[in-house]
């Protein structure tokens, strides 16, 4: 089921940002004009991910530094073996909507 998560105007090519929704943290990365949805905290530690530093399509985290590929969620560098929950994105009239 697709909900409204954001409009796209609200992530900038190459930010990522956070949003919550129905008591779930949500980050959104804008690669290019490409939004990819994931779960807003690390798998480790639950760091905070909009906290981390993104470079192309490679999200490090602000504690320990996992390095995760955000098109599908695989560790790309430790502490951690667990992928990130990646989530279905649509958009529509401007605005991105997730399956959750």
């Amino acid at each position: 089921m697709y909900q409204r998560l954001c409009d796209v105007m609200d992530v900038s090519p190459g930010e990522m940002k956070q949003f919550d929704l129905n008591e779930r943290e949500f980050l959104v990365a804008n690669i290019a004009g490409q939004f990819y949805c994931l779960e807003g905290r690390c798998t480790h530690a639950r760091a905070p991910l909009f906290e981390g530093e993104l470079a192309g399509n490679v999200l490090a985290g602000p504690w320990h530094y996992t390095q995760f590929n955000i098109i599908d969620g695989p560790v790309l560098r430790g502490p951690t073996k667990r992928p990130l929950r990646i989530y279905r994105t649509m958009m529509k009239e401007g605005q991105i909507f997730v399956d959750i």
